[in-house]
């Protein structure tokens, strides 16, 4: 298994990086909950109704904790807390949240491990230890350009759906 990829060329009339070739990450299926409870079961001796009813809790108490203003930490996985983006105001006494909070998101930090190599320290998500990458087949193989954070990609900012 690899996390596939396609290449984009950056056309953005005004980019200094105009011309330059990228590349971003690519899904090739989302794996549901009940799809997770059968690889689970498969890999453990819980039955299929038990994992969907620990992962359904898990999700209830991660939002709740989230509401609550709390970090949420997994083990092995990364750490979840909530982020928003904010407007702000002339005077501080002018600042109300329901006004000026413009949008809310859950931010996600993997677990990450530090690795030495040439004097220099890495850090990487543990969790993708091993990772390997292979270039996306039977799309345009870049000859169409796209603009960058467009498509189909996995980015950076982590949700929950």
């Amino acid at each position: 298994m690899a996390v596939k990829y396609r290449l984009y060329q950056d056309n953005r009339e005004k980019s200094p990086q105009k011309g330059k070739w990228y590349a971003k990450a690519v899904v090739d299926e989302v794996v549901d909950t009940s799809q997770l409870a059968e690889l689970i079961q498969r890999n453990s001796s819980m039955k299929r109704s038990d994992v969907v009813a620990v992962l359904t809790e898990l999700s209830e108490v991660l939002r709740d904790q989230l509401l609550a203003g709390n970090r949420v930490k997994i083990d092995g996985l990364g750490s979840f807390k909530v982020g928003f983006s904010s407007r702000p105001a002339d005077k501080r006494e002018d600042w109300v949240p329901t006004t000026h909070i413009s949008s809310t998101r859950i931010n996600f930090q993997p677990e990450t491990m530090d690795t030495y190599s040439g004097g220099k320290r890495t850090r990487s998500a543990s969790a993708l230890q091993g990772i390997e990458f292979v270039e996306l087949r039977g799309y345009d193989d870049g000859k169409a350009s796209a603009s960058p954070g467009g498509g189909e990609e996995e980015g950076g900012g982590g949700s929950m759906g």
